[in-house]
């Protein structure tokens, strides 16, 4: 296979593409309508995340799992030759790690599928 050509679809990028999707609508349906009704801010999302221990302790769990998966995605980017990884990262800070974990498993698993067809 040449750089150019298509790794095949497979059930399990379908999934990965459909956890994306669900990342970013679940999130971003709570998220629009705060910024309309003019109820978002960062400065306030970061208050209201550390206004409790229970808070706090979840905020500190996804910011550890995000530090995780950027570990994780910085290796796996150069084992496998991931294309596109910075969709992912990008994501992670525009829409959440909801979004770019299942998205750069997406793009993990089809460079995966490419090395594996060449």
């Amino acid at each position: 296979m040449n750089k150019n050509e298509k790794a095949p679809w497979t059930l399990v990028m379908g999934v990965y593409v459909l956890i994306a999707i669900l990342g970013t609508i679940l999130p971003m349906s709570q998220f629009i309508p705060a910024s309309i009704d003019g109820e978002f801010s960062v400065q306030g999302m970061f208050q209201e995340m550390t206004s409790t221990r229970t808070l706090t302790g979840i905020g500190l769990d996804l910011t550890v799992a995000v530090w995780a998966g950027i570990a994780f995605g910085i290796v796996e980017i150069k084992r496998h030759k991931v294309r596109h990884w910075w969709i992912a990262l990008v994501g992670t800070f525009l829409i959440g790690f909801s979004f770019s974990l299942p998205f750069f498993l997406f793009l993990r698993e089809r460079a995966l599928a490419r090395q594996a067809s060449s």
